[in-house]
């Protein structure tokens, strides 16, 4: 934890979880790109992505997937064509590189300031993330979108999109947070999810120990073992006095649902 924030890229120990991945048995890291120390984010530069793939390489530890928290403080709906601009930038920047790492899925997260519960808004970022359809192609990438608005209102905006590059992320923990109805999604869009965020909630605490809040674990991979999910799963659990504890005891949680359902 950095300056309060759960979730922000370690700029200063990025390297030493490669190793530490390695050792507790984790299969891969996913990428973060946020405002906190932005121009030390090594995917952003030539040389930081050549360091990457050295230590994908070294610790034998894939990074499939960023998660670009960037795009809450500049929605691509912004009223400000300076803030939309610089938005469509990093995106096209990062549809550039990303394939240098071997990241095949770009987490959108529409939430908070880039929510997309307003018409218009879901209309003008859909509608932008069709027009780069060619590229994801042609890259072989996917947008993964995480979003805020209920699952009534998702199940129809997922309608009007038919290209398999504009997936889901799907966030166990915030749809506890939200109050969202598990077997509803699970049942309606479940087979648009790209790769899954494990963390667990109340509607009154976000983020808490896994197993202590109201995701109903067995309920979501008994669902996903009906679904036939294969993707990732990345912890996105809460924060401790011993961060490197807590990832083994969340690694072993979450490996006992995955061995109990879908091995």
């Amino acid at each position: 934890m950095k300056n309060g924030i759960i979730q922000t890229f370690p700029a200063d120990t990025w390297k030493e979880e490669f190793p530490l991945a390695n050792e507790i048995g984790y299969e891969l890291i996913e990428w973060v790109l946020d405002l906190t120390d932005i121009d030390r984010n090594p995917l952003l530069t030539k040389e930081g992505r050549r360091e990457i793939n050295e230590y994908k390489q070294k610790y034998n530890i894939a990074v499939p997937s960023v998660c670009c928290d960037y795009f809450i403080a500049f929605p691509f709906h912004s009223e400000s064509l300076e803030i939309r601009m610089q938005a469509q930038g990093m995106l096209w920047e990062l549809v550039r590189i990303c394939p240098e790492v071997g990241i095949q899925f770009l987490e959108i997260p529409l939430i908070g300031k880039s929510s997309i519960k307003d018409p218009a808004a879901a209309e003008t970022v859909i509608r932008l993330f069709k027009d780069i359809e060619p590229l994801l192609e042609e890259k072989d990438l996917y947008l993964l979108l995480e979003t805020d608005i209920l699952p009534e209102d998702l199940t129809e905006l997922l309608k009007g999109i038919s290209t398999k590059r504009i997936q889901l992320n799907y966030d166990t923990g915030n749809s506890a947070y939200w109050g969202f109805d598990t077997k509803y999604e699970l049942s309606h869009y479940g087979d648009r999810i790209g790769n899954i965020h494990i963390k667990d909630c109340t509607p009154k605490d976000y983020s808490v120990m896994l197993g202590t809040g109201n995701v109903d674990f067995d309920l979501t991979f008994s669902m996903l073992k009906d679904l036939q999910y294969s993707g990732d799963f990345i912890l996105q659990a809460t924060r401790g006095a011993d961060d490197v504890a807590l990832a083994r005891t969340f690694f072993d949680f979450t490996k006992n649902y995955i061995q109990k359902y879908l091995k």
